[in-house]
């Protein structure tokens, strides 16, 4: 009986080193990755500047040797609030420049509205989209009637070159074929740089409106065009409108 116990016992002593010797393994891995890790941050210090996401989940006690540490992590914070600061502001400077978009839309209607007839309509444009939309050189031609300086005929050999234009009825910004902007400008065409191709069309197709600058970055075919679109739009009603009176 006593033999059996003793074996019992030596087993149960058996297993306890064998758990014990489980844990001080753990236990030394667990050291010895700190330790690597340790050893890679220390010939690293430029760790957290390439991953400044780890650094901001790091939680670190206040203690001595943390001070360089917390000061980062507040550096970061103050690096995002100031991102943050740049998105509101840019968004803030989008807003105010929409609204003086509006504002510059509305006046124009207004103008468009006082207009007396097709020469009215004309000299708004010209003078307006110079004016407040900063187009150094404005030219409307308007299909119908013989050609003159703002008409061109239905059968104009010239019109053929904007197809497309009044295909997708859509703006087209950036630099024009050569014949369409000697064309339009006539004799300004070498002064123009980039342009912007407005088709004017209601039920049929009503003309073209060319904005063109001396700054070759002015328009360009990556720039919006809805506003654009919006003043081919009112130009496209208003010449409408007063054509009639024209033919009577």
């Amino acid at each position: 009986m006593s033999t059996g116990k003793t074996s019992n016992s030596a087993k149960d002593n058996d297993e306890k080193s064998t758990d014990n010797s489980s844990a001080d393994a753990i236990m030394a891995d667990a050291m010895m990755d700190e330790s690597v890790i340790a050893k890679y941050l220390a010939s690293h210090p430029d760790f957290f500047q390439r991953h400044t996401d780890v650094l901001s989940q790091i939680q670190v006690p206040h203690g001595a040797g943390t001070a360089s540490l917390i000061e980062r992590q507040v550096a970061i914070l103050r690096e995002k609030s100031r991102d943050l600061e740049e998105q509101l502001n840019g968004l803030i400077r989008t807003a105010r420049g929409n609204e003086q978009i509006v504002t510059r839309l509305q006046r124009f209607t207004l103008e468009l509205m006082r207009a007396d007839g097709i020469d009215d309509v004309i000299g708004t444009c010209q003078d307006v989209l110079r004016e407040d939309f900063n187009a150094d050189f404005v030219t409307l031609k308007i299909i119908g009637g013989d050609d003159t300086m703002h008409f061109i005929s239905s059968s104009n050999e010239n019109l053929k070159s904007f197809d497309n234009l009044f295909k997708s009825k859509k703006p087209i910004c950036g630099h024009m074929k050569e014949e369409q902007q000697a064309f339009l400008f006539e004799k300004q065409a070498d002064k123009v740089n980039s342009a912007a191709l407005v088709p004017l069309f209601g039920a049929e197709n009503i003309g073209i409106l060319a904005l063109g600058s001396e700054d070759e970055s002015r328009f360009h075919p990556g720039m919006g065009t809805v506003f654009i679109s919006h003043l081919g739009e009112l130009i496209s009603t208003s010449i409408t409108y007063h054509l009639p009176k024209l033919n009577q």
